[in-house]
C-alpha cells in the first residue's frame, strides 16, 4: 500500500511538472511588460540540448563532467604520469588523445554550447536588462505538445530542430510537431518562428508545416552552407560607399559592437548607418515585400553580423508567395550576395523562417545577431503595419 501511494505521488509530481511547462500565461505582467503588445512566447526545441551551454555529446554513462580545460589537462597528465601544470589543454600533448572519450562535454576547446536555454536567456536579459516576461521552454520531442495546447498557452512560438534524436529525425517526432505547429499558426492571431535545422531535409519538421501559405522556406540541403564558428556565414556587409547617399563608409567600434557608419573627411563615424543587406529589389529590401516588413527585422541593427550555422538552401527553397528578406553575404566588407536565404516571411505575415541556429552560445552573444532575433519576435508581437520603434536594441 505504501509503495503504491509513493508511486502515485511520484506520478502526480511528474504530471505537475509537465503541466506547468504547458501552463504559460498566468502572470499579468506578460511578455514584454508594457514595452509592446503583451504576448505569451514559447520556445519549443525538438531533439535538442535544452540547457544553456549543454555539451554537444550529451550525458553518457561512466563519464566525468568537467568543463574546465585546465582540470582536464591535469587529469590527463596525472593518468600518464606527467606533471600537473594548470595550463590550458595542449593538443600536442600525448596525454590527451587516450582520455578525450572520458569526458561528457565533447571537444577539449569546450565547443558544443548549443542549449535551448540560450535563447531564453537572450530574450529575458537582452542588453543585460532584467525584464519580466512570459516565456516558457518546452522539450518538444519529450512532451509532444498538441496544437490545442499550444493555442491555449502561447501567442508566439519559436520552434526548431537539432540532431540529438539521430539523423534523419524520427518521422514520428517530425510529423507530430508539424501537425501541432500548423494547427497552432492557423488559429487566429497566432505567430510562429521556424529556425535551427527546420529546413534541413534530414532534420526538418513533417510536411504539414510546409503546406501552401505556411513556412516561407522549404527543406533543402541537408548539408551546412560552409558555415563554422571559425569561418561563419556573414549577414549584411559594410560597403565602401553608402547605397543610399554614396558617401564613404567604414567600420567604427561602438559600445555594442562594430557599426558600419558613414565617415567624415577625417575618417570618423558620423552616426549614419550604411550597412547593406541583400537582395534589394526596386529599392526595397527583399523580394515580394511591398509592405517593407523585412525592414522591421533591422530595427537598431547597426552593423553586419554572422552565423555559424545555415542549411545550404537556395532561392528555390523560398516558398511561393513568401518574401525573401535577406540572403547571406560572402564577407563583412563589400561582400556579395551568396544566394543562401537567411530570413523569409510568408504572405500572411504570421510565420518567419530564420535559416540559422540561435541556440549556439557563440552566435546569440553577437549583439547584432541577437538584435535580429529580438526584432523578429517584436514584429510578430505587435502591429505589423508599424515601422521603427525597436525595443530590443536601444
Amino acid at each position: 500500500m505504501k509503495r503504491t501511494l509513493s508511486l502515485l505521488i511520484a506520478l502526480l509530481f511528474v504530471l505537475a511538472i509537465a503541466g506547468s511547462a504547458l501552463a504559460a500565461g498566468t502572470d499579468d505582467a506578460r511578455f514584454f511588460g508594457d514595452q509592446a503588445t503583451r504576448k505569451r512566447v514559447g520556445v519549443i526545441a525538438y531533439c535538442a540540448d535544452m540547457y544553456h551551454n549543454a555539451g554537444d555529446t550529451g550525458l553518457q554513462a561512466n563519464k566525468v563532467s568537467i568543463r574546465n580545460g585546465d582540470i582536464k589537462q591535469n587529469l590527463a597528465n596525472l593518468a600518464v604520469g606527467l606533471p600537473i601544470l594548470f595550463t590550458r589543454p595542449d593538443p600536442t600533448n600525448p596525454a590527451l588523445a587516450p582520455l578525450e572519450h572520458l569526458f561528457i562535454d565533447g571537444p577539449w576547446d569546450n565547443l558544443g554550447q548549443y542549449g535551448a536555454q540560450n535563447v531564453l536567456d537572450y530574450l529575458s536579459y537582452d542588453d543585460g536588462i532584467d525584464r519580466e516576461r512570459d516565456l516558457q521552454l518546452l522539450d518538444g520531442d519529450l512532451l509532444a505538445p498538441t496544437g490545442t495546447q499550444l493555442i491555449n498557452n502561447f501567442d508566439i512560438v519559436i520552434a526548431y530542430t537539432d540532431n540529438k534524436c539521430g539523423e534523419p529525425i524520427s518521422k514520428q517526432v517530425a510529423n507530430q510537431a508539424a501537425g501541432a505547429l500548423s494547427q497552432f499558426v492557423n488559429a487566429p492571431g497566432k505567430k510562429l518562428i521556424l529556425t535551427g535545422f527546420a529546413f534541413s531535409s534530414t532534420l526538418s519538421f513533417g510536411n504539414a508545416i510546409f503546406g501552401a501559405g505556411l513556412s516561407p522556406l522549404t527543406p533543402g540541403g541537408p548539408q551546412n552552407a560552409a558555415c563554422t564558428r571559425e569561418t561563419p556565414c556573414f549577414i549584411g556587409t559594410c560597403p565602401s560607399n553608402s547605397p543610399i547617399t554614396g558617401n564613404p563608409c567604414g567600420t567604427v567600434q561602438a559600445a555594442r559592437g562594430p557599426e558600419c557608419q558613414e565617415l567624415d573627411a577625417g575618417g570618423n563615424g558620423t552616426g549614419a548607418i550604411c550597412t547593406d543587406y541583400t537582395p534589394v529589389v526596386g529599392g526595397v529590401l527583399g523580394t515580394n515585400n511591398p509592405d517593407q516588413a523585412c525592414r522591421e527585422f533591422l530595427n537598431a541593427v547597426n552593423g553586419p553580423t554572422s552565423s555559424s550555422w545555415a542549411t545550404a538552401l537556395t532561392s528555390a527553397n523560398v516558398a511561393g508567395g513568401a518574401s525573401l528578406c535577406m540572403n547571406y553575404n560572402s564577407g563583412p566588407v563589400n561582400g556579395t550576395d551568396t544566394g543562401v536565404p537567411f530570413i523569409a516571411i510568408n504572405a500572411a505575415r504570421n510565420i518567419v523562417a530564420i535559416n540559422a541556429f540561435p541556440p549556439d552560445a557563440v552566435d546569440i552573444q553577437k549583439f547584432w545577431f541577437g538584435c535580429l532575433l529580438g526584432d523578429v519576435v517584436q514584429y510578430l508581437s505587435g502591429d505589423i503595419q508599424r515601422c521603427g520603434g525597436g525595443i530590443f536594441c536601444y
